[in-house]
């Protein structure tokens, strides 16, 4: 009982000492890691004339998501996209839970060579799905070529030495619980 007392106020102490809201961050980045109720309570202390909502938003997210475990958590559809100087992969991609708000994904691209030689182009991105819904997203992929899509198709998904094709998949994803 002694220390909740004293615990109780040092809180008292620390919000007189340093104002309410330097208080209440540091009590919600502890409680509400990983947590959509953390990016909302964000929002409601780091208003700004100066930015956008949506950099404020990108801001909370990036600052209470968590790496979410689990092949079975996204799935999509996607495929390049080529423009003048630039290859994108444009799809979309479904949140496959019910409890997780996905807000970043990083994609692979695989590549392999008339040989079976493989490589290997990773980007990802910031992205919003709520649960059990679909969004669409876009990835830059600068290091790969246009030329490197020539004469190439999908790979067979049961081949165990892939040659001349391509595949992709989500390699890692973060989200906040709801």
């Amino acid at each position: 009982m002694k220390n909740y007392i004293i615990g109780g106020l040092l809180c008292v102490v620390a919000a007189l000492a340093f104002g309410i809201e330097p208080v209440q961050r540091v009590f919600n980045e502890a409680a509400n890691q990983g947590t959509l109720r953390g990016v909302e309570t964000c929002l409601s202390y780091t208003g700004s004339a100066l930015l956008s909502d949506e950099v404020v938003k990108a801001t909370c997210v990036n600052a209470f998501q968590e790496r979410v475990y689990g092949k079975d958590m996204a799935s999509g559809k996607a495929a390049p996209q080529m423009n003048q100087a630039s290859v994108s992969w444009v799809g979309v991609l479904d949140n496959d839970t019910a409890d997780y708000v996905t807000t970043w994904i990083q994609i692979t691209v695989k590549i392999f060579d008339e040989e079976g030689n493989e490589e290997e182009f990773v980007a990802d991105t910031s992205i919003w799905i709520d649960p059990m819904a679909d969004a669409e997203f876009t990835v830059q992929l600068p290091d790969l070529e246009r030329e490197q899509f020539d004469n190439i198709d999908w790979c067979d998904l049961d081949s165990e030495a892939p040659k001349a094709c391509m595949s992709w998949g989500i390699t890692d994803l973060m989200g906040l619980s709801i």
